[in-house]
């Protein structure tokens, strides 16, 4: 609450992107992805997603990754990694996500800057605070 006014703040939300989101976006897959990236104002990416879309996209040569990081970049601020981040992914991927360590370290992102994960990533399905979008 506001205490000058009397009134409630909106705090306002940041949705985080994970990778499965981007990639579908690239490649046509989901129109629900779209909505988001096109969409939304309050975006944002861990260091994490970086990675992987550059995993993802390296066999396509190196301009088609500097594309597509730019792009994201365009779109939405990067959250480097930290260390209250690594920490904390190292005790979530043990506790609550099944996935790999990237998904440890984006629910670790999410859950230190209460942002809400955008996904349709299956380790994610069961999370609370996360917006899955359902797969085509």
């Amino acid at each position: 609450m506001d205490r000058s006014s009397g009134k409630r703040r909106k705090i306002p939300i940041a949705y985080l992107l994970d990778t499965w989101v981007w990639i579908e976006y690239f490649e046509g897959r989901s129109q629900e992805a779209r909505q988001y990236i096109e969409g939304c104002e309050d975006l944002c990416i861990s260091a994490i997603t970086l990675a992987e879309v550059s995993q993802k996209y390296a066999s396509y040569g190196v301009g088609k990754v500097e594309n597509r990081i730019a792009d994201m970049l365009r779109r939405s601020p990067l959250i480097p990694v930290d260390r209250r981040i690594a920490t904390l992914a190292g005790m979530l991927r043990h506790r609550e996500i099944p996935g790999g360590m990237a998904d440890a370290i984006i629910l670790a992102t999410a859950r230190l800057g209460h942002h809400v994960i955008v996904t349709g990533d299956q380790h994610f399905q069961d999370i609370p605070d996360v917006v899955f979008i359902r797969h085509t």
